[in-house]
């Protein structure tokens, strides 16, 4: 099984699931936004970099080889 490092899909989801993952280290380290609005933002944002994240691990970015395996 080959992964295809070209795939726009790919690297989308990586990204994503890499900046929600960097948030979680920032709040471990107290950096955290204090008003309720900037936590509403902080939601939706996590929020639409889970779902980029997950249809990027539901695609399949394996390539198949000449004997279809």
């Amino acid at each position: 099984m080959k992964v295809n490092w070209y795939s726009k899909i790919l690297w989308t989801s990586l990204t994503a699931l890499f900046v929600v993952f960097i948030q979680q280290i920032a709040a471990v380290f107290g950096l955290s936004f204090d008003s309720e609005k900037a936590q509403q933002l902080t939601g939706i944002i996590n929020t639409v970099l889970s779902i980029l994240a997950m249809l990027g691990i539901v695609y399949d970015t394996t390539i198949k080889d000449e004997k279809g395996e």
